[in-house]
């Protein structure tokens, strides 16, 4: 399976208690997977689904102040039915914190990635979310992209968004022609749209205005964006970043697939960096184990010793085949593992340089960190000769 999507985000409880927005949330994850099934009831309903070519299976699980609700649904693509999209949705409530995690992957049997966007109903549920209100990190999500205008709210753009260390998405900022306030280069995209088809996945903004990048310019310098171009601003940034970290998409670059291929980008980054939220494998497993220990009971008050046996040898062998598997997996995660670092440590090998920390008063003030000299091995001329 090729994972062709994945987005976090944490719904915002405005005082409500966690539990009856966990509620909530399962109950909208449940409409959502349904919608169109004859067969399906309007409140959420424990196991298995299957109607034409759609299956849905729903999991819930509690374990001391944290709940898990996962809904799997495996949808045949609309135009391709041979294309089969399998999308996890995973809420889970810890107290009064509600998060969710939408992952959508492909099966790869026939090779092909389709090009983002997506499909709308693979998405739908992810803009029903950030309609309510939800967050990712501590940065709020839209579905539509924000203006920038004057000198206040770049200020505030930097400081509170820009350099946030809790922003988890990326900023895709778009810039207007030089020529005229509110116009954007047609290769570019609508940046409308690109905050729709990256709702949940991104935070777009635009500034209409020239001298708005001019400002963004004097904070930012070779950071900037200007004349109809669009960044893609990655979390984690800092004013000492070197410009080719975060993408730039120059207009008099753009062309027809430019659109398309930023929102590709940023779709293809959160599917790489996605994990699934915190305490959904322990409750997972501590569900399984659960199911398997009531199996285990059926199984020892069976009132026929030796078909009681015989059920019992096959659990032993189930058993151990995990173990084999499991022992397998490891290993190739280990190996996986010792390959990583050895790269690692390859590339590390390979940058020259000196490194420098940011000076905490320059992200404060928003001002780029000046240019420190690269220090260099003394060349054997410049060595002293010996007395």
């Amino acid at each position: 399976m090729f994972r062709a999507l994945g987005a976090r985000l944490t719904l915002d409880s405005k005082g409500v208690a966690g539990a009856a927005l966990f509620e909530a949330a399962a109950q909208r994850m449940w409409l959502w997977a349904t919608s169109g099934l004859k067969t399906a009831t309007d409140l959420l309903t424990e196991g298995d689904l299957h109607e034409n070519g759609l299956e849905v299976n729903v999991v819930r699980c509690e374990a001391g102040n944290r709940s898990l609700c996962r809904v799997v649904v495996q949808r045949p693509d609309e135009w391709d039915p041979s294309l089969l999209w399998l999308t996890t949705v995973d809420a889970v409530r810890t107290g009064d914190t509600v998060d969710i995690g939408v992952s959508v992957e492909q099966d790869l049997r026939h090779l092909r990635v389709p090009p983002s966007p997506l499909v709308p109903p693979l998405l739908g549920l992810l803009h029903d979310f950030v309609s309510e209100g939800a967050r990712a990190g501590t940065q709020p999500l839209r579905a539509t992209a924000e203006a920038v205008l004057g000198s206040d709210q770049i200020d505030s753009f930097v400081q509170t968004c820009l350099l946030d260390p809790g922003r988890r998405l990326p900023v895709v900022l778009f810039s207007a022609v030089k020529e005229q306030d509110g116009v954007y280069p047609t290769d570019a995209g609508d940046p409308s749209l690109t905050a729709r088809e990256l709702a949940g996945l991104a935070h777009v903004l635009l500034m209409p205005r020239v001298e708005d990048s001019h400002r963004l310019t004097k904070r930012l310098g070779m950071l900037s964006v200007y004349d109809g171009a669009v960044r893609i601003y990655w979390p984690r940034f800092r004013l000492s970043d070197p410009p080719p970290r975060h993408p730039l998409h120059l207009r008099q670059r753009l062309n027809t697939g430019s659109g398309p291929a930023i929102i590709r980008r940023v779709v293809e980054a959160g599917a790489r960096s996605y994990r699934s939220p915190d305490g959904t494998a322990t409750l997972l497993a501590t569900r399984w184990r659960e199911q398997e220990q009531e199996r285990i009971a059926t199984i020892t008050t069976d009132p026929d010793p030796s078909r009681q046996a015989s059920l019992l040898r096959d659990e032993l062998l189930r058993v151990i085949d995990a173990k084999v598997a499991l022992e397998h997996e490891m290993e190739t995660l280990r190996h996986q593992l010792m390959r990583s670092t050895e790269r690692t440590d390859d590339l590390g090998s390979e940058l020259t340089g000196v490194r420098t920390t940011p000076v905490a008063s320059t992200e404060l003030a928003g001002t780029p960190e000046p240019v420190l000299r690269e220090a260099l091995a003394p060349e054997p001329s410049d060595a002293a000769s010996p007395d």
